[in-house]
């Protein structure tokens, strides 16, 4: 019996698998990069200069004023001490336009503590370079924070960082705040990111678990806030103590494009 041969391939046939090996790589490889970087914003890309104790106790002396008990008001968590007063105003049948005035007026103190430290706040170290270094390798760039809008973009244009970023979220953008992920969808959706794709720096715990709900990988930025062994017991594992740290550490694990060529020197 005759064995038949297999057929050989041409020179052509060779050349055009090599091509579809070699486009499928680069596609593989594409997929692996980031395509976009999220930031917090107080204590992240600002110093965080707001008094969140004092904060705290002037939004607690209004509900106590309007007849909460103190002992269901938590002295610590500005976020745990309105959702304990509003559940406690819904479990008494307080009227809903009760809640929502006094809603109204629990975040008209915020603002003033957040535009009191806007004020003082300065840009850390790297925040700038870090920025124009994602923006000159294509990545697009998402802020995340629980401040009002007003406060952020004062922030954002004090330290010339808006033509450095593509979408802004605050709370008054959220149906929740961090560590709901409501915020960070949002951003995910403008950006057209998958969450794979996408790294979110933040320097709280509220950053951290917001992250780790869209399993999107976290960037501890050490501002004091969430201590190195807090962040390590909650999971964080990647921890820098400066955004200075931040794009050699996405070029040691090859998250980001290489940079461009400079041509603009040449003759």
């Amino acid at each position: 019996m005759r064995l038949s041969r297999p057929s050989r391939r041409s020179k052509h046939d060779l050349v055009e698998h090599a091509e579809a090996n070699e486009l499928q790589t680069k596609e593989a490889k594409a997929d692996m990069l980031l395509k976009a970087v999220v930031f917090d914003l107080d204590g992240t890309l600002v110093t965080a200069e707001i008094d969140f104790p004092a904060m705290r106790r002037s939004i607690r002396d209004l509900f106590v004023s309007h007849g909460f008990p103190p002992e269901t008001l938590p002295t610590t968590g500005t976020q745990d001490l309105l959702r304990s007063a509003f559940s406690y105003a819904e479990k008494h049948g307080r009227p809903p336009i009760e809640i929502r005035t006094l809603r109204d007026q629990a975040y008209a103190i915020a603002e003033k503590f957040e535009w009191e430290g806007a004020r003082k706040a300065q840009l850390v170290p790297g925040a700038r370079e870090a920025l124009t270094e994602l923006r000159r390798r294509r990545v697009r760039v998402g802020v995340l924070t629980n401040g009002n809008r007003g406060s952020t973009d004062y922030l954002l244009s004090k330290f010339q960082l808006c033509e450095l970023v593509d979408v802004v979220v605050s709370r008054d953008e959220a149906p929740q705040m961090k560590p709901a992920t409501d915020g960070l969808e949002l951003i995910l959706h403008q950006l057209k990111a998958k969450r794979n794709a996408t790294v979110f720096v933040g320097d709280s715990m509220i950053d951290l678990s917001t992250a780790q709900k869209l399993s999107i990988e976290f960037i501890a930025r050490l501002s004091g806030v969430g201590t190195p062994e807090q962040l390590r017991a909650e999971g964080a594992v990647v921890l820098i103590s400066t955004l200075v740290e931040l794009i050699p550490y996405l070029d040691t694990r090859k998250l980001i494009p290489p940079p461009r060529p400079d041509v603009s020197g040449e003759h």
